[in-house]
């Protein structure tokens, strides 16, 4: 977009976060970083990222063009329409073998819990199961999306328990997952076309209102569930700092507005991310005004 005398306006908002990493398996001990998909940010799985923006304007318009953003979106979404119709039982071979090393390790005093180290047990099948698929990418974020889904769901009513019953539960959440992989993928790929013309549609819709989040070049949420995103991220610990700064030059004489905020990702939500995002949403609407 050009405003006045022909200036380019870039509003964008730039996130850096510390990151924890994923465990590797139920019977290993894992980060206490580690969170499962976060509800606000529509279930997506966010703490591996290495930055987000949120992006309006042209730059916004351009990002939601873009092939391939919707993966994640799409399959963490996907999974919920199509875990109706996937409903196999886990494999008490995957239950059993899983849950025996994992109590073995309890039995050593590690540490297991279930949300930890539920998906990456799961996940680790993930890229050999689709080497061999049409669309790799799409089938490792479906695969994935099935992970982390079937674990939060097995993993949520385990929290005051013992380490045997972590074990129990994060294997079943695990195997569950995998006994219905490939009705996931094939439910989900039957589907994924409409969706992605569906969030490039929202995401277009929001980029010259209140923006569209990326994390990693990715498309996560638009729309006012924004702030309630951003505030979830905070509150929950994830990153070290968030930053949101933009400026925008006004016609032909050069005039520029800016403004800058920052906040420390130390676990306090609301005013610092809401100022934030005003921000560069301020400038945003001011451009709206003078065009």
């Amino acid at each position: 977009m050009n405003v006045g005398g022909g200036q380019p306006v870039e509003v964008v908002m730039k996130r850096a976060w510390l990151l924890g990493t994923v465990g590797a398996a139920c019977l290993l001990g894992a980060p206490a970083t580690v969170r499962a998909g976060i509800p606000e940010c529509g279930g997506i799985r966010l703490e591996d990222v290495t930055s987000c923006e949120l992006r309006a304007e042209v730059d916004c318009e351009a990002g939601c063009s873009e092939l391939g953003i919707y993966e994640t979106a799409c399959a963490t979404r996907l999974h919920t329409v199509c875990r109706s119709e996937c409903t196999l039982a886990a494999e008490p071979t995957c239950t059993d073998e899983c849950t025996t090393m994992c109590q073995m390790e309890c039995d050593r005093g590690v540490p297991i819990t279930c949300i930890h180290n539920c998906f990456a047990e799961c996940v680790g099948s993930c890229d050999a199961s689709c080497a061999g698929a049409e669309n790799p990418d799409r089938c490792v974020a479906s695969c994935e999306a099935t992970c982390d889904g079937e674990c939060d769901i097995q993993c949520a009513p385990v929290v005051d328990a013992s380490c045997y019953q972590h074990c129990v539960e994060c294997c079943g959440g695990s195997c569950g997952a995998q006994a219905n992989m490939d009705c996931q993928t094939v439910c989900q790929d039957e589907q994924f076309e409409d969706c992605e013309y569906e969030l490039r549609a929202d995401c277009m819709a929001s980029c010259s209102v209140d923006g569209a989040l990326f994390c990693d070049g990715e498309y996560v949420l638009s729309g006012d569930q924004l702030d309630t995103c951003i505030d979830a991220l905070l509150a929950r610990g994830i990153g070290g700092e968030i930053r949101a700064e933009g400026s925008v030059t006004l016609g032909a004489d050069g005039a520029s507005t800016s403004c800058a905020a920052a906040a420390g990702g130390d676990g306090a939500p609301g005013l610092p991310a809401a100022a934030a995002v005003a921000c560069l949403l301020g400038l945003a609407r001011r451009l709206r005004r003078r065009r």
